[in-house]
């Protein structure tokens, strides 16, 4: 067996195929994203205290960094994209404790609850 197979079989052992850090909600909520001078119409599919996803995919580039915006809300998350999928962008929440507050926003007013987490839709943030 060559190293990165091993590698990877070593891994599997020691971390659970979800590394998510945080749970995930499922929810639907209008946003706007703003970087720089480009603004983005855009909803939240899921949302957790260290990023969300966003639907549908904003055609920004990885790395691209701006502000979340959820109409009616009083806070404005900075987010980094960090990843994209066919459906749309994970964008990071790059300062501690403001995912928590979307999360809890985006989930009053998308109507979900706890019962809405959501592990398997979408690949790791």
């Amino acid at each position: 067996m060559a190293w990165g197979g091993i590698k990877r079989m070593l891994s599997n052992l020691v971390r659970p195929s979800n590394r998510r850090t945080y749970d995930r909600l499922s929810v639907d909520s209008q946003v706007q994203l703003s970087c720089g001078d480009v603004l983005v119409s855009c909803r939240i599919a899921d949302v957790s205290a260290g990023g969300a996803f966003l639907v549908p995919d904003p055609d920004l580039p990885i790395g691209t960094e701006g502000v979340l915006r959820l109409p009616g809300a009083p806070v404005a998350a900075a987010v980094r994209i960090v990843r994209r999928t066919e459906n749309g962008v994970g964008v990071e929440f790059l300062r501690d404790g403001v995912g928590a507050i979307v999360a809890g926003w985006v989930r009053a007013v998308s109507g979900t609850g706890a019962g809405a987490r959501d592990d398997a839709a979408h690949t790791p943030t």
